[in-house]
């Protein structure tokens, strides 16, 4: 008797010890959160701003969702989800964790200010071949063409094909990417050529200037610029955005000079792989 009591006791207090000591990571708390059924420990894996919700309860009963790591270390870590609520129609997230005893989420982010974007691209999708070439023949009658956006066919290619990709899902960015690959390689080695030796200013030089725009306009890149960093180059090929949310691909010629991901500047960085990333910011 005193045997078997003995063995229920270790038993019990090994369940215990196990439960308690397999504490969940990032991607399995992101899992549960975001899961079909209700996570009863909830409240405890939550920190900061992220009071609970959204969570899997809040999402349509048909959404289906997809996790990527995307960086962790002993304090924080930041994972994709892709919110799938129907064919083709998919959502990027992501969910930034904080880690005091057990990992919590602190912060839910997603690109914002899209609608102006789709909006925009909704317009110019409309638009006949006609209202097109009178949108053309008016901006060129006017004297002062520095605030018209669209002054030729190139450029409603341009804005339609830019607006569209910033609205693309992060997988179809990494795809565009590596459609264009050469292409993108050939503009960082144009832009590695100018990087002033300190600071950071837009990629202006003479005479590249000129090739410099056609080629990222043909990739739909708004701008290419040199930002500061630690440890190597960082280049910055802006697809576009509204105000501070912006999305685009760094290239980078160290790991070091890759920013770090935080809730309130640069939210995602995904790699790509030979020095190149995705990033998003707000």
């Amino acid at each position: 008797m005193k045997a078997s009591l003995l063995c229920l006791c270790v038993l019990f207090t090994l369940t215990v010890t196990t439960s308690y000591g397999q504490a969940l990571e990032p991607l399995e708390v992101a899992r549960q959160i975001f899961g079909k059924t209700t996570f009863t420990d909830l409240k405890r894996h939550s920190t900061g701003e992220y009071e609970g919700h959204p969570n899997g309860q809040d999402l349509p009963p048909t959404a289906t969702t997809q996790f990527l790591l995307l960086g962790q270390d002993n304090e924080k870590a930041v994972v994709a989800m892709t919110i799938q609520v129907e064919p083709g129609q998919t959502v990027d997230t992501y969910l930034h964790f904080r880690k005091d005893t057990i990992w919590k989420l602190s912060a839910f982010r997603a690109l914002a200010m899209t609608g102006m974007i789709a909006q925009a691209k909704k317009e110019l999708e409309q638009m006949t071949p006609a209202q097109v070439d009178a949108l053309i023949a008016r901006a060129a009658a006017k004297k002062d063409k520095k605030d018209e956006m669209i002054t030729s066919r190139a450029d409603y290619d341009f804005e339609l094909g830019n607006f569209s990709l910033v609205l693309e899902s992060d997988d179809h960015l990494i795809e565009h990417f590596r459609k264009n690959q050469a292409a993108f390689n050939r503009l960082r080695d144009q832009a590695l050529a100018q990087v002033p030796p300190a600071g950071s200013k837009e990629l202006r030089g003479t005479p590249v200037a000129t090739a410099e725009r056609t080629a990222s306009r043909k990739l739909f890149i708004s701008s290419v610029r040199a930002e500061p960093a630690t440890g190597g180059k960082r280049l910055s090929f802006l697809i576009g955005g509204i105000l501070d949310n912006s999305v685009g691909y760094y290239y980078v010629t160290d790991k070091q000079a890759v920013p770090a991901m935080s809730p309130g500047d640069v939210i995602m960085v995904r790699e790509i792989g030979d020095g190149w990333y995705l990033y998003k910011t707000t």
